[in-house]
């Protein structure tokens, strides 16, 4: 008898134990964030551009490469006509995959704008059209990517800059 009740509670705190390891394991979601960041300027142009401009842009994914967050800061002019990402190496021109001023917020000061917004899987055009974020997450992750800012007076693009990968960021959830 007592033989029984020492077996029976060595069951229930194993299974208490088992469920407590399994619950923590279920409720911790573990992704990595991804930044990236590009240095714009006229000489990156192709051809170059002879522009007193210049810019920052970083980028960033969210959990489960749903969402690509960005921010871009330009110096040097508050006429921005476009900004957008287009697939394409260093040095080579490419296709427009996302146009970064739809649906997001452009502010223009006094020589400089400011621009931020997200980056959805129906924001992808071009060869992208209809596939995934995670497509052109990978070709940021490849440096077959780059931002161009056009103005009026270069609408073939003012500054340009190719994106990198900076490093990975621990995102890990406990609900």
């Amino acid at each position: 008898m007592i033989l029984k009740r020492i077996t029976d509670v060595k069951l229930v705190l194993l299974v208490i134990s088992l469920v407590t390891l399994l619950g923590t394991t279920i409720l911790s979601t573990n992704t990595q964030a991804v930044k990236f960041t590009a240095s714009m300027s006229g000489d990156q142009v192709t051809p170059p551009t002879e522009s007193s401009m210049n810019g920052t842009a970083s980028f960033r994914t969210t959990s489960h490469d749903t969402v690509i967050k960005y921010k871009i800061k330009v110096s040097g002019s508050s006429d921005v006509t476009s900004a957008d990402i287009h697939l394409g190496e260093m040095g080579h021109n490419g296709e427009t995959v996302v146009d970064l001023l739809n649906d997001s917020k452009k502010n223009g000061i006094r020589q400089e704008t400011s621009i931020r917004g997200n980056i959805n899987s129906s924001d992808l055009k071009g060869s992208l059209e209809g596939k995934v974020l995670t497509d052109l997450i990978l070709a940021m992750k490849n440096g077959t990517t780059y931002i161009n800012i056009d103005t009026p007076y270069h609408e073939n693009g003012e500054i340009r800059g190719q994106i990198i990968k900076l490093d990975s960021i621990n995102l890990t959830k406990v609900n």
